[in-house]
Formats: C-alpha cells, sequence, structure tokens
C-alpha cells in the first residue's frame, strides 16, 4: 500500500512540472508573438539639401533613338493579292514591287477601250476622206474626236489602275512589316506595311528652358550610344521645339549617321553631349540619392519626419552629381542613404545632413 502511494506521488509530481514547463514555453512564446508585432518608430537616414549650384558648361543629356524617315505603304487598288515578293525584314529600293494585285479584268478592260479607241481612229480617217471630197458635213467628225478624246483618257486611267496593281517600295529602306499575305484581299487606302531607313537616326532629347536658349540649329553634339560602350558618334541638332510639355522641357531633335552595317535601332538610349561657351547655373542633388534609373528616377523627400516618395526627371550628370529638372525645389531635404529600409510615409530620423 505503502508503494503504491509512493508511485502516485511521483506521477503526481511528475504531471506538475509537466504542466508548469508547458506554462513557461507558452509564456515564452506569447512573449515573442508581442515583440514581433513591435515595430520601429523610425527608421534612420541621412539626408542632403537640394542646392542651386553652378554646373559646368556641358550639358548632358538622354534621349531615345528613331528611324529619320519612316513610312507607310499604302495600296492605291482594289483586289486579291496573288504574289508576294518582298518578305518582312528586307532591303527594299524606293519603287521595288512588294506585292502583285489581280489586273485580269483591268486589263481585259483596256483591251476593249484600245480596240475601241483604233476603231474611233479609223473612222476619223474615213469621215476626213469623206470631208475632203465634200461627201460628210465637217460637223460630224467633232464627235468623233470627242469619243477619241475619251476613250485616250479612259485608256490613261486604266493603265494607271493597272501599274498601281503592283504594291511598290515608296522609299529606300527596310521592310519593317508585312501585313498581308498571297490571297489577301485589298482595297484603297488599306495599309500593307511599314518601312524605315536606319541609314540615319534622329536622337530625341529633352533640355529644359535655361539650356534650350543656348542651343542653336545645326549645333554640332556627341552623342554616345549606350550599347557601343564609349563610343562617341557625330551629331547635328536639326530641329528645337517650339513649346515645352508638361513638365516645361523642350524637345531637341539631333541628326546621326548610322555607323557600320546600321548596327543602332530605333528605341535604343544614347546620351547627348552639348558643348556650350558659359556656365550655367542648376538643381543637383548627389547622384546616389535616386531610386531607380535615371529615366524613372525617384527620391525620397523629408517633410516632417516624414519620407515622402517623389518622381523627379534628371537631365545631366556630372561625376557624383546630377541635375534635376524637375520635380524638386530648391532647400527640400532628400534621403541620401537609408532607402531599402523605407517606403512610401515611412517615419524618419536624420542621423547626419550633408
Amino acid at each position: 500500500m505503502q508503494k503504491k502511494q509512493i508511485l502516485w506521488s511521483t506521477a503526481l509530481l511528475f504531471a506538475a512540472l509537466i504542466a508548469w514547463k508547458l506554462f513557461q514555453n507558452k509564456a515564452a512564446l506569447e512573449a515573442e508573438t508581442q515583440l514581433s508585432k513591435i515595430t520601429r518608430s523610425f527608421v534612420p537616414v541621412e539626408t542632403a539639401t537640394v542646392s542651386l549650384d553652378i554646373l559646368s558648361n556641358q550639358l548632358e543629356t538622354d534621349g531615345i533613338f528613331m528611324a529619320a524617315k519612316e513610312m507607310l505603304v499604302i495600296s492605291e487598288t482594289a483586289g486579291r493579292v496573288i504574289e508576294t515578293y518582298k518578305n518582312k525584314g528586307d532591303y527594299c529600293r524606293e519603287g521595288d514591287p512588294i506585292a502583285k494585285v489581280d489586273d485580269e479584268m483591268l486589263r481585259i478592260e483596256l483591251e476593249a477601250t484600245q480596240a475601241n479607241l483604233a476603231k474611233l481612229r479609223k473612222d476619223r480617217d474615213r469621215l476626213s476622206n469623206l470631208i475632203e471630197g465634200d461627201a460628210a458635213p465637217k460637223n460630224k467628225i467633232e464627235d468623233i474626236e470627242l469619243g477619241i478624246l475619251a476613250a485616250e483618257a479612259k485608256e490613261k486611267g486604266l493603265k494607271k489602275q493597272i501599274a498601281n496593281t503592283t504594291l511598290k517600295a515608296p522609299m529606300t529602306g527596310t521592310l519593317g512589316m508585312r501585313f498581308i499575305e498571297r490571297g489577301s484581299v485589298i482595297g484603297p487606302g488599306i495599309q500593307i506595311g511599314q518601312m524605315a531607313n536606319l541609314d540615319r537616326l534622329f536622337l530625341m532629347v529633352k533640355v529644359t528652358e535655361h539650356d534650350v536658349l543656348k542651343i542653336k540649329k545645326g549645333m554640332r553634339v556627341d552623342v554616345l550610344p549606350d550599347v557601343l560602350n564609349s563610343t562617341r558618334l557625330p551629331g547635328k541638332v536639326t530641329n528645337i521645339g517650339l513649346r515645352s510639355d508638361n513638365t516645361f522641357t523642350y524637345d531637341v531633335e539631333i541628326e546621326v549617321d548610322n555607323p557600320g552595317n546600321n548596327l543602332l535601332r530605333g528605341g535604343m538610349h544614347a546620351k547627348a553631349i552639348f558643348q556650350f561657351t558659359d556656365q550655367r547655373k542648376g538643381l543637383v542633388i548627389p547622384r546616389k540619392a535616386i531610386i531607380g534609373s535615371v529615366q524613372d528616377a525617384k527620391v525620397y523627400v523629408v517633410r516632417d519626419s516624414t519620407a515622402q516618395l517623389r518622381a523627379v526627371q534628371i537631365g545631366s550628370l556630372q561625376s557624383d552629381r546630377a541635375e534635376v529638372i524637375s520635380g524638386l525645389n530648391a532647400g527640400e531635404e532628400i534621403v541620401l542613404t537609408g532607402q531599402l529600409n523605407l517606403s512610401n510615409g515611412s517615419k524618419v530620423a536624420v542621423l547626419k545632413e550633408q
């Protein structure tokens, strides 16, 4: 009996120990859960102040290449395509045939018109002989002459229509797209293809109102395509925008000869470098404050201890500085380091101001 009591006491003690351990584990788990819910009330960051500073007499701005000459290939006739001669990507010279439309009915009508014209001319010759012998009145020949003129005009129109059934390249260049196949039915005004001449390209860049006054038509510009590393190509300003866009910048068009076997393509990025004789001022920020690419740049602006994400437009890049064309004002405070821990609206604590 005493042995049984000892066993029961031991079992109860063991159960109490297990319950106590489980209670401790639960309390520790709840404490960890509460700690995981606690977030820091601020994110430590370093900041810099947007300043108006003297920039170099060199302006660098990014742009995108466009083909200097592009053209749609438009049908001037109606009918079924019976043959194609050029495929997408083929080089064409102006006037090269691209496709052929069925012209059988037009040719039949032309033959009938030419036969009628030949008959009218013979009738005119016979009537002329009769008039010379006073065997027919002179006013009779006027009707035949009018008939001949109408038939000649119809013949000329039919020949033009037949010529239009051969769809030709309107310019020298590459057939970038072809929208018809053998058996397609087309009509006048239908787009059948698209051509581009890549021998020359236009680099389209944007500049501020301060810089556009210094740029002149015919001005020489160095162009650095992104895909050609440090290769510099000579460019020339061919057009300057007459009015600004919504960001108060002006379009500048720079003509560039495509090197080699047309290495560059429309849509590629490049940098244009303008050289000015005088210095200029502009808003500048450290480059490492920029989030994302230069083409889609953003920065965090600190206001009332809160980080606000803002899109900015970047102009020229100069070593460790970047010119800001729009999106910021002088004196504003921007985040220099610590951006990875931020989101729009995060609370921040400035550790060091530069």
